[in-house]
C-alpha cells in the first residue's frame, strides 16, 4: 500500500517529519511547507498531502491547550473573515493569470515584507478590522491561485503592535482552521487514501516530538530571535516561490 516504506525510508521520513514539525512548534506555521519537499524524496505526493493535513490538524491540537489564552481574537477574526470571503475569487485570479506568473509576483511580495519586518517595521497601532480582513483577503486570493496562503497573514501578524507569543498563538490558530478546511476538502474529493492515513499514522510519534521541541525552544527564545527566524523562514519561501514561477515560465 505504501511502496518502499522499509525500516530506513520510515526512519529517515521521521527524522524529516521531525524537523518539519520542530520548525512548526517554533513558529506557528510551517509543517507543509518543510514537510512536503523532504517527504517527496520517499514517497509520492499524492500520499504526502493528506499526511501532511492530518498532520498539521494534530500539531495543532498537541499546543492549542497552552496557547489558547495568548490568541488574539480581534486580530484573527476579520483576517479568517476576509480570508473565507476572498478564497472562491482566486479560482477566478487563477484563470485569468498563470500560476507561475502568480508564484514570481508572490515571491518578490513576500520577500519584500520579509525584508520590511526585518528593517524594524510596524503598524503604528492595531490595524482596524477592514485592513485586517484585507490581509485575509489577500491570503485566500493567493491561497486558491497559487496554494501560498501564509505570508500576508505572517506578515499582518508580526507587524502588528502585540507580544511574539500572542501572534505565534494567533497563526497557529489560523492554519489550523486552515488544515482542517483543507483536510475536509481532501475527503470530500476523495484524496484520503488508506496510504495517507498509514503514512501519517507512521510518522505521528516523529511529528509530536518535533513539535514538543520546538515549543519548548520558543519558551526560551528572546522575542528579537524569534522574528530573525520567522524572517528568515518567510523570505525563504518568497524565494522558493520566485524560482518555481521562474522554471516554469521559462
Amino acid at each position: 500500500m505504501l511502496d518502499g516504506l522499509t525500516f530506513g525510508t520510515w526512519a529517515l521520513a521521521s527524522l524529516c517529519i521531525a524537523f518539519a514539525a520542530f520548525v512548526r512548534g517554533f513558529t506557528g506555521f510551517g509543517l507543509a511547507v518543510v514537510g512536503v519537499p523532504l517527504l517527496t524524496l520517499f514517497f509520492a505526493p499524492a500520499e504526502i498531502v493528506p499526511s501532511i493535513m492530518i498532520l498539521a490538524i494534530l500539531a495543532g491540537l498537541q499546543l492549542l491547550p497552552k496557547i489558547w489564552r495568548s490568541i488574539d481574537w480581534k486580530l484573527l477574526a476579520p483576517t479568517a473573515v476576509g480570508l473565507v470571503i476572498a478564497t472562491p475569487f482566486g479560482t477566478w485570479l487563477l484563470a485569468g493569470v498563470s500560476a507561475d506568473a502568480m508564484r514570481m509576483l508572490i515571491g518578490a511580495a513576500v520577500l519584500l515584507a520579509s525584508g520590511a519586518v526585518q528593517l524594524g517595521f510596524r503598524f503604528r497601532q492595531r490595524p482596524n478590522a477592514a485592513v485586517s480582513a484585507g490581509f485575509g483577503a489577500i491570503a485566500g486570493l493567493t491561497g486558491r491561485a497559487a496554494a501560498m496562503p501564509g505570508p500576508s497573514v505572517i506578515f499582518l501578524f508580526l507587524s502588528t503592535p502585540i507580544a511574539v507569543d500572542a501572534a505565534r498563538a494567533t497563526l497557529v490558530l489560523f492554519f489550523q482552521v486552515s488544515a482542517v478546511a483543507s483536510a475536509v476538502s481532501a475527503t470530500v474529493g476523495g484524496l484520503m487514501k488508506p496510504a495517507s492515513l498509514i503514512l501519517g499514522a507512521a510518522l505521528l510519534p516523529a511529528m509530536l516530538i518535533g513539535n514538543w521541541l520546538g515549543d519548548r525552544v520558543f519558551d526560551r527564545t528572546p522575542s528579537n530571535a524569534y522574528r530573525h527566524v520567522v524572517v528568515l523562514l518567510l523570505a525563504g519561501l518568497g524565494i522558493v516561490a520566485g524560482a518555481r514561477g521562474l522554471i516554469g515560465h521559462i
